[in-house]
């Protein structure tokens, strides 16, 4: 049994049997959940409703150049705050206040690469996208002037 489903048994017991199956009326009102949610307008998919979604591929490349120039940012931050860390430490090596500064090191530096790993993954993933949608838009471009004939 999944989560969604255990919490759905605590929550509304009266949906399910004694040996922790649907009842026959709660397997009905599911399905005519699932109907209601696709929409009233046809085709389209279950949840589309008829809508059409729209992408901006330059929202998208500008949003992929904010998330490029954060990585920067926090990547020269974090250098500086290392940095820091590294003429605090030596200053005070012998000490016990040496080994907080090197765990701290050593644990900035490691949140420091995973953010920046994940703003890198976050900029590809926007930039691809960005690049997919323009292609494709440019292939099917070219495949409708190619059924009119080129007259556009």
């Amino acid at each position: 049994m999944t989560y969604d489903q255990d919490w759905d048994r605590r929550l509304n017991p009266f949906r399910y049997n004694e040996d922790g199956s649907l009842t026959d009326a709660a397997k009905r009102q599911n399905v005519t959940m699932e109907l209601n949610s696709a929409g009233g307008n046809g085709g389209g998919g279950a949840g589309s409703g008829g809508r059409q979604t729209s992408v901006h591929t330059a929202a998208l490349t500008k949003a992929a150049k904010a998330v490029e120039e954060l990585r920067g940012d926090t990547d020269k931050v974090d250098q500086h705050a290392l940095s820091a860390t590294d003429a605090a430490s030596s200053g005070l090596h012998g000490w016990q206040t040496d080994d907080g500064l090197f765990r701290m090191h050593r644990r900035w530096a490691g949140e420091a690469v995973h953010l920046s790993t994940r703003l890198s993954e976050a900029y590809m993933k926007l930039h691809n996208t960005s690049v997919s949608y323009e292609r494709t838009d440019h292939a099917e471009k070219s495949r409708m002037d190619t059924l009119d004939g080129g007259r556009s």
